[in-house]
């Protein structure tokens, strides 16, 4: 039987938020003006307030993609998801590839949109990539693969591969939002964990990695 490690993206592969990221790179590109920036910027503030629901924030980040050709935006996303990549954490594309040498699936659960996660699991050479459906605008669609959604994903992508729950060897996140997936792991990791996921799993290792050099 071969066994399963599963990683969060934003916060645990890479530093930060993606989509943060994708404003900021959509900005110095010149395909989000100042004004799109600034309310895309408003919503992701609401949404962490929880005064605004997850996929309406994702949508409103994401709305400059729909006016750009599809050969545009497959470009523009292609390079974003270069510059993530670059933006790795060294430590975490060890791991990763530990795994997959040690002849385990190294899959990615992210609750980041496939418009672009698809790209960086090509650069990563995931085996498998669970994260947030898009359209062909690239545009956010539901559900959001975050919280319990994701184990939702995980065991139906077990359940595909005609793998048992207790192939899941590891987990790494660094969220309450990986709590339940970190839950489903033999060995859950915490990375660079925030108190609230430390106090929800205080048996699990707990990791320190740092931010690629620039």
């Amino acid at each position: 039987m071969k066994n399963v490690a599963v990683f969060d993206f934003d916060g645990t592969i890479i530093p930060g938020d993606s989509v943060v990221a994708l404003m900021l790179f959509a900005y110095r590109r010149r395909r989000l003006s100042l004004p799109g920036l600034l309310r895309a910027g408003v919503c992701s503030l609401l949404y962490m307030c929880k005064l605004m629901d997850a996929m309406r924030a994702k949508r409103v980040a994401h709305s400059f993609l729909s006016r750009m050709s599809e050969a545009e935006r497959e470009q523009f996303l292609l390079e974003f998801a270069q510059m993530l990549v670059r933006r790795a954490r060294p430590q975490a594309l060890s791991q990763f590839q530990s795994h997959q040498q040690s002849g385990d699936y190294a899959v990615i659960c992210s609750a980041s949109c496939a418009c672009y996660m698809k790209y960086v699991a090509e650069l990563l050479h995931a085996d498998a990539l669970l994260c947030t459906p898009s359209g062909e605008d690239g545009q956010a669609e539901g559900p959001n693969c975050r919280g319990e959604e994701k184990v939702r994903r995980i065991e139906s992508w077990l359940q595909s591969q005609h793998l048992p729950q207790e192939a899941l060897i590891a987990g790494y996140g660094d969220t309450a939002g990986d709590y339940y997936m970190l839950s489903l792991c033999q060995q859950p990791v915490l990375v660079n964990a925030r108190r609230k996921l430390k106090k929800k799993i205080p048996h699990a290792r707990q990791v320190r990695w740092h931010e690629a050099e620039t």
